[in-house]
């Protein structure tokens, strides 16, 4: 929902209610405990004057409930085949939980709050698995449970991922699915996390791609800022791809920006179906550890790949 839409319609719904600046009271008075309280009743209440009849009716008329279209079957053995490949070159798979902590995406700059289904009890519906992935990631770092000082440690998962959208576009849906996985490690100079990083991924990437598909994936490369010496960063990983995944198609996108999100670089994977590109993927560096752990050695490089879709290529 628009930012100032929704600030609109709160505010015409305090001068209703004859209560003054009643969302800044609940958010900034009520303690967490106290607003789940409040939150709770209210819905409740709402349940109790609700008929079996009225939720074949909000069934309906609600696409966020609504089953995906792709066959389940097909769906359950294309994530364990994307998760068994993943472990088999050294990721370790995760099986998240359907709920996040309350903030867990917009707290990082990925994406509005007004875009995310929130919950009570300081929850959220999952939209975004690699942010928690980044989490268990930077909690296993901070416990000592996890040693990433040497070499990259790999975490994977699939998830079914929803966000609020007021309109859906043509090839958009209600609730989709990916494949994702992050690499945490430290920074070791001349870009070495980088780029064994990277080639991780990358490799990863392009080998589940040609023996599922039997097609090769082209890249393309879109600068991002982030990086002091962007120039040098960017080349450096040129070089890399070039002397690891000669054989791989890649281009060079425009500048652009998104500092909130991936920082130096990002890639997008293509696939080529009915003599189109297809994406199907998206790899880029986050500085997601490093906030989470308040240090700047921290690195972090973050992956998905949509599943829907590959049903249909």
């Amino acid at each position: 929902m628009n930012t100032d839409k929704n600030k609109s319609i709160v505010r015409r719904i305090e001068r209703d209610l004859n209560a003054p600046a009643l969302s800044d009271r609940m958010a900034d008075q009520l303690s967490p405990s106290d607003l789940n309280s409040l939150l709770t009743r209210v819905f409740a209440q709402r349940t109790e004057k609700t008929k079996p009849a009225d939720m074949l009716k909000q069934y309906a008329q609600n696409g966020y409930a609504k089953p995906a279209a792709c066959d389940a079957v097909q769906y359950r053995r294309l994530e364990a085949d994307m998760l068994a490949a993943a472990e088999e070159k050294g990721a370790r798979s995760i099986l998240l939980s359907p709920a996040s902590l309350l903030g867990c995406c917009s707290v990082f700059g990925a994406v509005s709050q007004n875009k995310i289904i929130s919950a009570i009890r300081n929850l959220e519906l999952l939209s975004d698995a690699t942010n928690m992935l980044a989490l268990i990631v930077a909690s296993e770092i901070k416990n000592g449970s996890l040693s990433h000082a040497d070499d990259p440690v790999h975490l994977c998962t699939t998830h079914r991922h929803i966000r609020y959208q007021p309109d859906f576009k043509p090839g958009m849906f209600p609730h989709f699915g990916i494949f994702t996985m992050v690499s945490a490690g430290k920074s070791r100079g001349s870009y070495a996390f980088e780029t064994e990083a990277l080639l991780f991924h990358l490799r990863f990437y392009h080998a589940y791609w040609l023996r599922k598909h039997g097609s090769p994936l082209s890249l393309s490369l879109f600068r991002r800022g982030g990086y002091k010496d962007p120039d040098g960063f960017i080349s450096r990983v040129m070089e890399t791809i070039k002397e690891n995944l000669g054989n791989v198609e890649i281009t060079i996108g425009e500048q652009g920006h998104s500092a909130a999100y991936y920082k130096g670089l990002q890639i997008k994977l293509y696939a080529q179906a009915d003599g189109k590109a297809i994406e199907v993927g998206d790899i880029g560096f986050t500085d997601w550890t490093q906030r989470l752990l308040n240090n700047k050695g921290e690195r972090l490089l973050i992956s998905a790949m949509a599943l829907d879709r590959q049903l249909s290529v």
